[in-house]
């Protein structure tokens, strides 16, 4: 809905509107839905009108969390209060309706206005009220309207319109009034489907009513069935029942709903079976048939709804389904009991009620006969303590659920150790095709395919605390493919195999196992496993492909993981998303928003410890200043110390070095750089963020370097640029203007200037022409800087002006201010000189 109102909006010459009624019933995925289109890109050619009832609706109510949440992030707002319809114009509309000049009509109006106090529904009902009970006419005498003033204005109505409505419906003949009360059972509208099963196989008679219902203006005739007028009409038929009748409909027709939609296989009428009987509950229901029936229609509704990916709605049909179950159930359907709890577990999960999933979890540990039973909720627990940071805990849960599988883990592999073992995996897949895997034997033994299911979180988990182990887990997942068969799990071994290798260089390579990887998941047809394979494969093709078409990819990825309930590969995704689209050089108040997107589906999923990398803080700094407060939660410097998340750690460090570099404040840039380094995290994984931080800490490096000569920076330096040399060699889109700017550096810092100034300027045209912005804007600055040394005033002049230029173009207002103020004030002291 999003990308279609999006494009619209884009495609559209004037503004594309949108309006939703009675917004204080909206559910929370309609008021997200609501959210992202008002924060999206499009958004000031997309204008949105909601209307609610205030006074149903309380402070802390949705609708206002919602208001609150797009204007902090510069959406503008505005609130119009609906009054009542006044007595000129209540006036006005009689006097139209009725043909008569508002001097004739004023007196009926004033008694109107009185008695409904200008609500428009409750005029018109009011009205049509006068006309069927003769009190309003036509004078076939006199050629037009009359009325008995007295007799209006003495008339008893109602002071709320409900009550009126009410009163209306009890008027009408009870057969009419009984099909009101049916269809008010179902909602503010009814399908006709639902009336035929109504009328075969619980003997009701509604056709002819509710047609009759229609004629006096109660009822909507649509294409498929009937709605109410007003919802407030739908109100005033069901406040007519008592509870218990309420209750005893809601079962009946609950019940022959989900016997036919059992006997048709009819999933379209699943949702309504189970939202009639659901709003009953398991001790009016004595018989165990009925009980049966409802638990596994509410199953089936579930899974329909995982299916449509509405993890929220599944999780109420599955316990829903649970609280249904007979005492016995454990023992009497156990096959069913088990499913219908892991369904709940996974749930659970999705929507980060880790809560729920505790004890939904705790009654599977208890009850289920197997450990292959069990093992779906361990995952889950082993993922609940990756999120809560808990990663010893986690590694520790892991290595034990592979001993019980007879899988046993090598904590012994030292990094040499281990790429002879990488070496040896190289030799043996270099004599097979990505055919010949793709067509080799499946994977039968099922405790091994339990046991790459635990590798691959045991990986993940690796890969942010203890990185050297993380290929171990790599090689083991695909040696077991190979001597075992391929299995969907297959795909996180190759796809971290193909990661692994381009990481040491071997880019073309990695390429090749990152495609298989995505090909095994096409093949097992594996949707649960494309985020995952999506988010690291994205990665790697960014170091192939140009990045600013290359990570797209991480939103398919999130939306596939989505679908699936796989949260963290979701929110993974979303992440990688929004640190590639901040170093492609995409305007950050786009990556901005997109952050704040990000941190809000975490946030709602409870994945709060995968937040503590995000990189809001940096572009506040760039948009808003040096100094500015900052405003939203970023993880402390004491917590990254504290922490087992060394990547975590590690990118924290590179932040702060990034942002002091930016803004060139070299003593505390040099503190950042020294902690960056001892962070000591050496992955195996290659990133986006490890060749920005190449990039970025090479340019750093030899900044120290010219104020300390301390030689190893400038060794620090060599390095970064050696190895953003050999990433140019399969992507010169991406690198190409890095590794000559970082050599214009290195010329600096060795005197060859002539060669130093020619690199700056091929960086400065590369950066233009491959769409780098933000590498443009950093170019052109370090040239102004280097000419400034040289005593080229005016180079460096036109430098700081295209630099300054190029920061505004980016979005990074803070920060080309500042090239500004330091051009000004550095010229001006220039010039004072004598």
């Amino acid at each position: 809905i999003c990308r279609f109102v999006e494009i619209i909006s884009d495609s559209s010459s004037p503004p594309v509107v949108l309006f939703l009624d009675d917004l204080q019933w909206a559910d929370p995925a309609s008021l997200a839905v609501i959210t992202r289109l008002l924060l999206a890109p499009s958004s000031p050619r997309f204008l949105f009108v909601g209307s609610c009832r205030d006074d149903e609706m309380s402070e802390n109510h949705p609708v206002w969390n919602m208001k609150e949440t797009v204007e902090q992030t510069g959406v503008n707002t505005r609130i119009f209060e609906l009054s009542s319809i006044d007595n000129n114009t209540v006036n006005s509309m009689i006097s139209d309706l009725l043909c008569l000049f508002p001097r004739r009509t004023r007196r009926l109006a004033d008694i109107i206005h009185l008695k409904t106090r200008g609500n428009p529904l409750f005029l018109s009902r009011l009205l049509v009220s006068l006309g069927e009970n003769g009190l309003l006419r036509f004078s076939l005498s006199r050629r037009r309207w009359s009325w008995d003033e007295a007799k209006i204005r003495s008339l008893r109505t109602p002071d709320d319109v409900g009550k009126f409505l009410a009163r209306s419906i009890e008027n009408l003949s009870p057969v009419i009034s009984d099909a009101l009360c049916t269809l008010a059972c179902f909602g503010g509208s009814i399908h006709l489907s639902v009336i035929e099963v109504l009328e075969r196989d619980v003997g009701l008679r509604l056709t002819n009513s509710l047609e009759s219902a229609a004629t006096d203006g109660f009822l909507e005739k649509v294409d498929l069935g009937y709605r109410f007028s007003h919802d407030r009409v739908q109100e005033a038929a069901y406040n007519m029942l008592n509870s218990q009748d309420r209750a005893k409909r809601h079962l009946k027709y609950g019940l022959a709903l989900c016997m036919r939609a059992t006997l048709d296989d009819n999933n379209g009428m699943i949702f309504t079976a189970v939202g009639q009987v659901n709003r009953t509950g398991p001790e009016i229901i004595y018989s165990a048939e009925e009980k049966s029936l409802i638990s596994a229609s509410n199953f089936r509704a579930g899974r329909k709804a995982m299916g449509l990916s509405d993890f929220g709605s599944a999780l109420k049909f599955f316990e829903r389904g649970i609280d249904f179950l007979h005492n016995d159930h454990w023992d009497d359907d156990y096959e069913f009991s088990l499913e219908i709890f892991d369904c709940a577990a996974k749930c659970a999960y999705a929507i980060g009620d880790h809560e729920k999933l505790k004890l939904l979890s705790n009654q599977i540990l208890v009850s289920a006969r197997s450990f292959e039973g069990k093992l779906n909720v361990l995952c889950y627990t082993i993922n609940l303590l990756c999120d809560a940071s808990l990663l010893d805990k986690a590694i520790e849960k892991c290595t034990w659920l592979l001993s019980m599988l007879g899988v046993e883990f090598s904590w012994a592999s030292s990094r040499d150790t281990t790429l002879i073992l990488v070496e040896k995996m190289r030799s043996i897949l270099s004599g097979h095709s990505n055919e010949f895997l793709l067509q080799y034997i499946k994977m039968k033994d099922h405790s091994k395919i339990i046991a790459m299911k635990v590798l691959s979180r045991l990986n993940i988990t690796l890969v942010l605390s203890r990185p050297d182990f993380s290929p171990v887990a790599t090689l083991q997942m695909v040696e077991l493919s190979l001597t075992h068969g391929m299995s969907p799990m297959s795909a996180i071994g190759f796809v971290y195999l193909g990661s692994m290798l381009a990481s040491l260089g071997h880019m073309r390579e990695g390429s090749r196992f990152v495609k298989l990887a995505l090909n095994i998941v096409q093949l097992f047809g594996s949707k649960e496993l494309a985020g995952e394979v999506m988010a690291i494969s994205t990665q790697t093709a960014a170091y192939v492909e140009p990045m600013q078409s290359a990570i797209e990819f991480h939103m398919v990825g999130h939306k596939s993981s989505q679908e699936v309930g796989d949260i963290r590969s979701a929110s993974l995704n979303f992440l990688l998303y929004c640190g590639g689209l901040f170093w492609s050089g995409a305007h950050l108040n786009r990556v901005k928003v997109r952050y704040e997107e990000a941190c809000r589906f975490m946030e709602q999923h409870n994945m709060l410890s995968m937040m503590q990398t995000e990189g809001r803080w940096k572009i506040n700094k760039l948009i808003n200043g040096y100094e500015s407060g900052i405003d939203i939660p970023v993880v402390t410097s004491k917590h990254c110390v504290d922490d087992k998340n060394l990547y975590a750690r590690k990118y924290f460090h590179f932040q702060n070095m990034y942002v002091t570099f930016i803004y060139r404040d070299f003593g505390k840039m040099k503190s950042a750089a020294e902690k960056f380094i001892e962070s000591k995290f050496e992955g195996w994984t290659i990133l986006v963020a490890p060749g920005a931080q190449a990039f970025i800490f090479g340019l750093v490096s030899f900044w120290i370097f010219r104020q300390t000569h301390d030689m190893q920076w400038l060794a620090q330096g060599t390095a970064s640029k050696d190895l953003i040399q050999k990433w140019e060699e399969t992507s010169e889109w991406n690198f190409f203007h890095k590794r000559n700017l970082l050599e214009a550096e290195e010329h600096f810092c060795r005197n060859n200037y002539d060669k130093a100034r020619l690199c700056y300027n091929v960086a400065i045209s590369a950066s233009k022409e491959h769409k780098f912005i933000h590498d443009e804007a950093l170019a052109c600055e370090l040239a102004g800087h280097f000419s400034f040394e040289m005593g080229d005033m005016s180079a460096a002049l036109e430098y700081f002006t295209r630099s300054n230029e190029s920061y505004y173009e980016w979005g990074a207002i803070a920060k080309a201010t500042a090239v500004f103020n330091h051009a000004v004030f550095t010229f001006q002291n220039v010039n004072a000189q004598p």
